[in-house]
């Protein structure tokens, strides 16, 4: 299927370039990660930026819609919405690490990545990670795809598992619905994640990056990251069944402060 209509940008959010465009090479692939389930889409891109040597900062992306929240990483104050680039990757990574005030600002947001991507970058394909929420502790963090007809056959052949049915929602369901208007390939890859930060979601994740896009990310930071927090949780586990237990004398107070031991 041959898609030709390429998306105006929104009215109320822009890219900022910090470089001529002509730098960024044709048929960039871009990756997205916005803030969501388990934190997987920032510590995807951040893990990525600091560890491809040549990933340096081109840009950042402004919008209307971003709440009243700075970030800073090391004392340092920094767009809380960035764009980086790696030519010998030939990547484009989009990292947002605040979340959108409400979904209506999704369409716009949506407008302008499409058309940067479209209109500046060339790109032709567009790769979307997002966490899918666990209630449980994950043994095992997989890794599933959702993707364009034309670009499933390629993950398939790679060893990935798709996901049959679902919703997406947030900034990616607009993204990617505007992606199915326009000329770009667009997928997504999901893994379990928490309600708090998963390294080890991301760290699947990174590993299907590196199968796909030969990215060569060193992911042994993230496990151990993944295995001190699951140890918590497990910790956290045991402390809450205790909690149920009956004990001779214990108070609304008592059980109180065992909350925040």
């Amino acid at each position: 299927m041959t898609k030709e209509y390429i998306c105006e940008k929104g009215k109320h959010s822009r890219v900022v370039l910090e470089i001529p465009p002509q730098d960024i090479l044709p048929n960039a692939t871009v990756l997205l990660g916005f803030a969501g389930i388990g934190l997987i889409g920032p510590i995807v891109t951040n893990e990525i930026v600091e560890k491809i040597e040549d990933m340096e900062q081109i840009g950042f992306m402004i919008s209307d819609s971003f709440p009243p929240i700075s970030i800073f990483t090391d004392g340092v104050l920094k767009h809380p919405c960035r764009l980086y680039y790696s030519k010998s990757k030939n990547l484009v990574v989009l990292a947002c690490d605040i979340p959108f005030q409400s979904p209506e600002d999704y369409n716009d947001l949506a407008r302008t990545v499409l058309n940067f991507c479209l209109k500046v970058v060339h790109s032709k394909e567009m790769v979307i990670v997002q966490g899918i929420p666990s209630p449980t502790i994950v043994e095992e963090f997989k890794v599933y795809y959702a993707a364009e007809k034309e670009i499933m056959n390629k993950l398939e052949k790679l060893g990935f598992e798709k996901i049959n049915k679902g919703i997406i929602v947030g900034p990616e369901a607009t993204i990617i619905n505007e992606a199915l208007n326009n000329p770009i390939e667009a997928f997504v890859l999901f893994t379990d994640a928490y309600q708090i930060p998963t390294p080890e979601g991301a760290a699947a994740i990174i590993k299907s990056l590196n199968k796909i896009y030969e990215l060569n990310v060193d992911v042994t930071e993230l496990l151990e990251r993944g295995k001190e927090l699951q140890n918590k949780l497990m910790e956290l586990s045991q402390k809450a069944q205790q909690m149920h237990l009956p004990q001779k004398g214990s108070g609304p107070d008592d059980i109180y402060s065992k909350l925040y031991m």
